[in-house]
């Protein structure tokens, strides 16, 4: 049976960028994300590597639908959960919907996609959160993304509490401030971090997702099993730049 990577929020990003980083390499990936205009431009890339499912991880339909896609045709060696979203706003005025939409796509589905898929991985197939500083600290009008990331954090803690035999191993990344349509949402507007964001574009601070999708592939095929789940490893730490980084990280 053909080993898959599963990768979510392929349509943009990260998620697109690891898309293509793995084809290059010659891994099969699976590309997951609503928009399906955005996917088919990015399996034209590469045909023969790239599969691609337009499912809303969201909801309990889109999730099974993925499962139905890959039990009996593919063995999934890994799952990363890129997609995420970052609805601004403070606490005191969030509503309901907001709260809900925004836990359905950064906890809920990349715990109930990884838990749908187990019957579907390879023994000690690896699952790749990605984390954020959010999940460490809180800034105004983000406080909803910071609860989501911070529940994120200890889910990648609780899954491999679950496993100590090491069935599947779980690790967490954070990929930095990167370039992309999260990055061009939190410059527009007047909250209270909208100079900050700015400021990081203005100075060539973001990464590019390029750089990250390197980054996550060297965790990935990279690192033992003991080291991929030890810490949440942050891109910035220049420890491990020696292993994978070939140029300046940013910019």
């Amino acid at each position: 049976m053909t080993e898959i990577q599963v990768v979510t929020g392929a349509s943009s990003g990260v998620g697109k960028a690891l898309c293509r980083h793995l084809a290059q390499h010659s891994y099969p990936v699976l590309g997951i994300a609503r928009r399906l205009p955005e996917l088919k431009a990015l399996q034209a890339e590469y045909p023969r590597q790239i599969h691609i499912m337009s499912a809303d991880l969201g909801t309990r339909e889109g999730r099974e639908g993925v499962r139905q896609a890959i039990d009996g045709k593919y063995s999934v060696r890994s799952i990363v959960h890129s997609a995420a979203i970052a609805t601004g706003g403070y606490l005191r005025d969030l509503d309901y919907q907001t709260y809900r939409q925004m836990m359905a796509i950064n906890v809920e589905a990349p715990l109930f996609l990884t838990q749908s898929l187990l019957p579907c991985m390879c023994d000690g197939a690896r699952v790749l959160h990605l984390s954020s500083g959010s999940a460490y600290r809180a800034v105004p009008y983000n406080g909803l993304y910071s609860i989501s990331k911070a529940a994120l954090l200890m889910m990648y803690r609780a899954w491999n509490a679950d496993f100590p035999e090491r069935e599947i191993v779980v690790g967490s990344a954070m990929p930095g401030v990167v370039d992309g349509p999260m990055q061009d949402a939190a410059r527009e507007g007047d909250h209270p971090s909208v100079e900050m964001f700015r400021e990081y574009k203005n100075k060539g601070l973001l990464i590019q997702p390029e750089r990250v999708a390197e980054f996550l592939s060297w965790l990935l095929f990279s690192t033992n099993d003991q080291q991929f789940s030890a810490q949440d490893w942050n891109i910035f730490d220049d420890s491990h730049h020696a292993n994978w980084l070939h140029g300046p990280l940013s910019g």
